[in-house]
């Protein structure tokens, strides 16, 4: 069996709802210096989430708040046990769906690939930011609009 790689396929997990934001789970995810809008003064409408699997295990985090100069900031963590399967997007579409938001908005660390892959696959994404704005914060910006009905 030398030389022969083992893959197991596992299934993709799937989203059943949007429970109630778990701070625990969270700090599980991130560590005790996770950063969180939850809770701070400096941000409006925070909306947080625990987002549950079909077989009620927990998926991850999603929440949106406001800022000053930005609406409907997206903040995400996918468990590591369900990385790589296209959660990302499914949180920030399920999360517009159930908030009946108009548009989302993501700020992503310039160094996060990942996060920033999985932003370019939403339907509806466009990179907002330019230059100077992510030399300045070292982050890119993406605004992601709802997919308009079809009648």
């Amino acid at each position: 069996m030398e030389g022969r790689e083992h893959r197991f396929e596992i299934e993709p997990a799937e989203i059943a709802s949007l429970g109630n934001f778990d701070m625990q789970y969270f700090h599980e995810l991130e560590g005790p210096d996770g950063w969180v809008a939850q809770g701070s003064e400096d941000y409006s409408n925070q909306k947080y989430f625990t987002v549950l699997g079909i077989n009620g295990d927990k998926l991850g985090i999603v929440g949106v708040y406001d800022t000053d100069s930005d609406k409907n900031i997206i903040h995400y963590v996918v468990d590591p046990k369900h990385r790589g399967q296209g959660l990302a997007t499914k949180f920030s579409e399920r999360l517009m769906d159930e908030l009946n938001l108009p548009f989302i908005t993501s700020t992503i660390d310039l160094d996060n690939k990942a996060s920033i892959k999985a932003t370019e696959k939403i339907i509806g994404a466009r990179k907002v930011s330019d230059e100077q704005y992510e030399e300045e914060y070292h982050k890119v910006k993406y605004i992601c609009e709802r997919p308009k009905e079809k009648n």
